[in-house]
């Protein structure tokens, strides 16, 4: 096996327990599915810290996780409560939901594990693969570009 499928399954894994894991903490139960959304949440989130190594804000990459969590999470709850009839959870309760399957309050909630998701996806690499950890894009943390003083062209700091 490949260093690249045996670094993305490890990650698929990590997910995997450690959503179930979230799960059982916060409801005291889960479902393989969550498992598997876990995984699939976690590979996405190790693509996004690769994209952060270009230059993304883990600000951008935290929603863009989330909002692919919410997609995830409204598909699969489509399939699996709504049309299997499983139960696995129902949002009807809660303000702005969708068909009860997703709702305002977990996609922002999303937006914080998937900070926790970024962060762990970090010690996974370092632990696991010996890469080095980029947590804040140092290039980054400048100033927005009004705010730098410019002359012939150029931008001094």
């Amino acid at each position: 096996m490949s260093r690249q499928r045996i670094e993305y399954f490890t990650v698929f894994i990590v997910g995997a327990f450690g959503y179930g894991l979230i799960e059982l903490f916060v409801r005291g139960r889960t479902h393989i599915s969550m498992g598997l959304l876990g995984g699939a949440a976690m590979l996405f989130i190790h693509t996004l810290g690769n994209r952060r190594r270009n230059g993304m804000m883990i600000l951008t990459a935290a929603l863009s996780s989330a909002l692919f969590i919410t997609m995830v999470e409204y598909v699969t709850g489509i399939i699996l409560n709504i049309e299997l009839g499983l139960g696995i959870w129902d949002y009807s309760n809660l303000s702005f939901n969708l068909r009860g399957q997703i709702c305002a309050e977990y996609s922002l909630k999303w937006v914080l594990v998937s900070l926790f998701g970024l962060f762990a996806d970090e010690l996974i690499r370092k632990a696991l693969f010996k890469s080095d950890i980029f947590i804040i894009n140092k290039s980054r943390l400048h100033m927005p570009l009004m705010f730098h003083r410019q002359k012939g062209g150029k931008i001094y700091e």
